[in-house]
């Protein structure tokens, strides 16, 4: 019992964690546990036993100094309980998921799993520092997010959360249906911790996000909001290519309201429809900025950048303008559009099929944002 005492004050203490959290090699994590656990005798075959041990069993931390350690990163819809991952980086990849996936790379993320019934984190949601967005970009996919995101990531005092699995599963599940504002303020609460000298919160949400935006913007009423979309036969192109998630038909179905006997084609011009008349909703209780992707490729770097309340230097809009010419979603790697246009894509009829159902609400939002 001693040792799980020492293991569960370990979780918490952020000192010894990222010390564990530097080392790559095993003999040395094994020496360092050793001292933490007071185990003198403790060989890597015994640690591996007993962190198995623990890792089997859920944890409840006291999330205020636990939560200066860790992040949540997954949901399991059937137990009810997210899982943990060191946050001793500072998100910088264009997803979110990316960064978590390079955040469990560390030997301790290998060696130490710890899980939480959820029910046990709720009850402590206000012992953890409230965050407060700066802005909130919501969009249809394929509309240029990335390419914002991102340029926001590249400021030193600015944490981007790009597109939160976990608070788009946690909406989305019927379980919590009467919990949904207390779980986003616990979720971004612990994603969007500033934990690396950062001053300002920027949050790309998932593009299905938007069919809870009512939740979002009740709960960050003073962040500035970005809506970004596109001519819908190029995210419909775009789409064909690689689908997302939410134009996927899925069981349960991210759009409840969707018809799913329809054809692919039909499916997915409901899905930006169902886009397109909750972002003008969203846009008529809100003063908002709605860019389409050709607006979004004119605005300056400063004129995007002052929606969140940011100025930047003249150095840090030519770092901006400079990010421009690379793949937002691939680091490193020059921009060069191969995709095929709509026009080689979709037959005539489907691309009139198109413009008569989705043109009209294109041009409404397009209108609401001059």
């Amino acid at each position: 019992m001693q040792k799980v005492s020492l293991y569960h004050s370990l979780l918490h203490d952020a000192s010894r964690l990222k010390a564990l959290w530097q080392l790559e090699g095993l003999d040395e994590f094994v020496a360092l546990m050793r001292q933490y656990l007071d185990w003198p005798e403790l060989n890597f075959e015994q640690l591996q036993r007993f962190l198995a041990e623990q890792n089997q069993q859920p944890f409840c931390p006291e999330l205020a100094s636990f939560s200066l350690c860790w992040q949540p990163y997954g949901y399991q819809a059937q137990r009810k309980i997210v899982r943990w991952a060191p946050a001793f980086l500072k998100p910088s990849l264009p997803f979110f998921e990316e960064d978590i996936a390079l955040s469990r790379q560390s030997l301790l993320a290998q060696l130490i799993q710890p899980f939480s019934e959820l029910e046990q984190l709720i009850p402590q949601r206000l012992t953890v520092p409230a965050v407060r967005p700066a802005m909130l970009i919501f969009h249809w996919s394929r509309c240029g997010s990335t390419l914002v995101s991102g340029s926001f990531a590249l400021q030193q005092k600015v944490k981007v959360l790009s597109e939160s699995m976990l608070a788009s599963d946690l909406l989305n599940d019927p379980y919590w249906a009467g919990q949904q504002p207390e779980l986003l303020d616990l979720v971004l609460r612990l994603q969007g911790r500033l934990r690396h000298h950062e001053q300002q919160l920027v949050i790309k949400c998932n593009a299905w996000d938007l069919q809870h935006w009512p939740v979002w913007l009740n709960l960050y009423p003073k962040a500035g909001v970005l809506c970004l979309i596109r001519q819908p036969e190029a995210v419909l192109a775009s789409h064909h290519h690689l689908a997302g998630r939410h134009m996927v038909r899925q069981q349960p179905a991210l759009w409840q309201e969707s018809d799913q006997s329809a054809s692919l084609l039909d499916y997915r011009i409901q899905v930006i429809q169902r886009m397109a008349i909750l972002m003008n909703a969203l846009r008529q209780q809100r003063d908002c900025t709605v860019l389409s992707y050709e607006q979004l490729k004119d605005s300056t770097p400063r004129q995007l950048a002052r929606i969140a309340g940011l100025e930047l230097t003249d150095a840090e809009q030519k770092l901006w303008q400079d990010f421009r010419h690379f793949d937002a979603k691939q680091q490193g790697v020059p921009f060069q559009s191969t995709k095929k246009s709509a026009e080689e894509l979709f037959s005539p009829a489907e691309l009139e099929l198109i413009r008569s159902e989705l043109q009209p609400l294109y041009q409404l939002l397009l209108a609401k944002g001059d």
